[in-house]
């Protein structure tokens, strides 16, 4: 009797683990495997992707120098509907597909770059005291102006209809020869030619207004706006 009473309540278990296993596999949908275009760095493998999602997946390197892995990505959009990113120590322009059109390197962290549509031309700045012009079309390099010395150039902006303002920092000077009164600077290009420099308060923001140029501080004593003489340019 006990005999047949185990035989009973094992045959009891099976049936009823075979209910459940199969009550799993009707209502449970076969799951399906993230495509390499929808960011499977961020999803599950086992996650159905979302048929509405219009992520892209940039066929960009995306490796930064030592220390700059957290570095902010900066964006353009160009009026040809093409996009520039600057990332870590790279410039990338991107075609409307958003494939790679060209890639720029520089020594350091990138810091600022705009492009002036009237000349097609990118100027930016980078560490080490680095500056460079770029043919938009391309990514060909017209000029690199690497400084030694303890100043670095700063902010980049456009100016007038074919200009770009390029900002000196020389708060090394300043600090290494301890003397607060050393001004920066500000230069206007036009193509690949400097056109004049002109000084700027220590540590000045750059303001510009269409012509108009000024520069914002910030002190202990407070917050001060300067307007800035420039020459007229030819």
């Amino acid at each position: 009797m006990k005999r047949l009473f185990a035989i009973a309540l094992l045959l009891a278990e099976i049936s009823a683990a075979w209910i459940y296993v199969n009550s799993i596999s009707t209502t449970s949908p076969n799951k399906i495997i993230s495509s390499l275009d929808q960011h499977p760095s961020q999803r599950s493998s086992q996650e159905t992707p979302n048929p509405d999602s219009l992520e892209i997946k940039l066929q960009i390197p995306l490796f930064c120098i030592e220390g700059l892995e957290v570095a902010k990505a900066k964006t353009s959009v160009l009026p040809d509907g093409k996009i520039l990113i600057g990332l870590c120590n790279k410039l990338f322009m991107l075609n409307r597909d958003r494939s790679a059109l060209w890639e720029y390197r520089v020594p350091q962290l990138l810091y600022d770059f705009v492009f002036i549509p009237n000349t097609g031309l990118i100027y930016g700045t980078a560490g080490d005291n680095n500056m460079f012009i770029l043919e938009a079309s391309s990514g060909r390099e017209l000029l690199r102006n690497s400084r030694d010395g303890s100043g670095a150039y700063g902010e980049v902006k456009p100016y007038g209809n074919d200009m770009c303002l390029i900002t000196d920092n020389l708060w090394g000077y300043r600090n290494n020869l301890n003397d607060p009164s050393i001004k920066d600077a500000v230069t206007a290009w036009r193509g690949t030619e400097k056109l004049w420099s002109v000084e700027l308060p220590p540590d000045a923001k750059l303001i510009v207004d269409g012509g108009k140029i000024s520069a914002l501080t910030i002190t202990k004593d407070g917050i001060f706006i300067t307007d800035i003489d420039v020459p007229k340019a030819q």
